[in-house]
This record gives C-alpha cells, sequence and structure tokens, in this order.
C-alpha cells in the first residue's frame, strides 16, 4: 500500500516505534503522536502531543507539520502500567480521554481506527472461563482494564 499515510499514537513505545517501522518499510509515509520523543529511531517523524490536553488538536499539529490527513489511524497511545492505574485512577481516566479524542479525530476525517485494547478486558482467566465474546465489564478488575473497555464501548457506540 505505498503512499499512504499512517498516524500512530502511542509512537514511542516498543510496539507503536516496530509498526511505524514495518509500515514505513511497506513504503507507508508515517507520523506519529507521542508525550515523548522517540527513545528508540528518529526516522518516524513524531508530534509531541499530550491527548488528555484539548488545546492540543491532532489535525491542527499535522497542517503545522506539514503532514496530510492519515488515510489510517492506529491508536496505542495509553497509560499501561496496571498497578499505577490501581494508585493513580485518574490516569485511566486519562486513556478514556485520550481515545474519545482520537476516535473523533479518525471519525471526521472518515479514516479508518485501530484500536488497540488488552486481554485485561477478559478478567483474570484463572478465575473466569471466558472467550473471545465475554469482554465485560463483570469482569474488569483494574482501572486499566475498565478504560480499555470503555474504549471498546466507545468505538461501538
Amino acid at each position: 500500500m505505498a503512499g499512504h499515510h499512517a498516524l500512530i499514537t502511542g509512537s514511542s513505545g516498543q510496539i507503536g516505534t516496530n509498526l511505524a517501522l514495518a509500515l514505513q518499510e511497506e513504503g507507508w509515509h508515517v507520523v506519529g503522536i507521542d508525550r515523548r520523543a522517540n527513545p528508540w529511531v528518529r526516522c518516524v517523524p513524531t508530534l509531541e502531543l499530550d491527548l488528555t490536553d484539548p488545546s492540543q488538536d491532532i489535525a491542527t499539529a499535522l497542517d503545522a507539520g506539514g503532514h496530510p490527513p492519515p488515510d489510517i489511524v492506529v491508536h496505542l497511545a495509553a497509560n499501561a502500567k496496571v498497578y499505577e492505574l490501581v494508585e493513580h485512577p485518574d490516569r485511566a481516566l486519562d486513556n478514556v480521554t485520550m481515545t474519545y479524542r482520537v476516535i473523533e479525530f479518525a471519525r471526521h476525517l472518515s479514516a479508518p481506527l485501530v484500536f488497540s485494547s488488552t486481554r485485561e478486558v477478559y478478567g483474570d482467566i484463572r478465575r473466569y472461563e471466558t472467550n473471545e465474546l465475554d469482554a465485560s465489564v463483570s469482569v474488569t478488575e483494574s482501572p486499566y482494564s475498565a478504560s480499555k473497555i470503555s474504549g471498546e464501548a466507545f468505538i461501538y457506540a
């Protein structure tokens, strides 16, 4: 799919970095969004944005950087350390805010969205017999998993 444009949130993390590099190898123009610069590679343009801050607009940042609107949006950004979110549940709410803002950005562009959820939405597999259809708030065991299942609910809505 040479010549296509992808936007990856959470692009400075391990998964975001590897996805960006793989897409670039396939000929994609990739732009990342993260709160911090990518510590591993410099070949992925990264817009340093806080997706929880409504004054930091994704479309404006892309335009200011000379980047065209993406053909696809991959949303990987999240506060993902489960124990930290138990101690600081406001960071889970930040995950919901980030996801909502990215969904709205993709919706306004009519661009497809790929969302990275977590196995955590299925609860503790040792306590619950689950399958891929069993993601439910009834097995949500942490603020992190609640934030991810909330993101799934927004996407379905």
